[in-house]
């Protein structure tokens, strides 16, 4: 089994939320799951800002799409963009 690096940009659900915290949650939720290989975050508009994170998952069929349904579970996550997806 080979592995795919998926990048994800993850909107919070208000401007409010700060993005340590919801990075914070999103790498407990995903503990023993996936490798979370790095992370930056990216200005949107105005004090709007996004996380992009690049996670490490297996190549199964649905491989990433169970890292975006715990993503999404999460609380104070808006909404998550898969940006690319990437044989490694």
């Amino acid at each position: 089994m080979g592995h795919v690096l998926a990048i994800m940009k993850i909107m919070p659900e208000d401007v409010e939320i700060p993005l340590s915290e919801l990075k914070q949650s999103i790498e407990q939720s995903l503990q023993g799951k996936v490798e979370i290989e790095g992370f930056e975050e990216v200005p949107i508009f105005g004090p709007l800002s996004a996380l992009r994170m690049r996670f490490i998952v297996g190549d199964e069929a649905g491989g990433t799409d169970s890292v975006e349904k715990i993503v999404k579970d999460i609380p104070g996550v808006g909404e998550v963009i898969i940006e690319a997806v990437s044989l490694l």
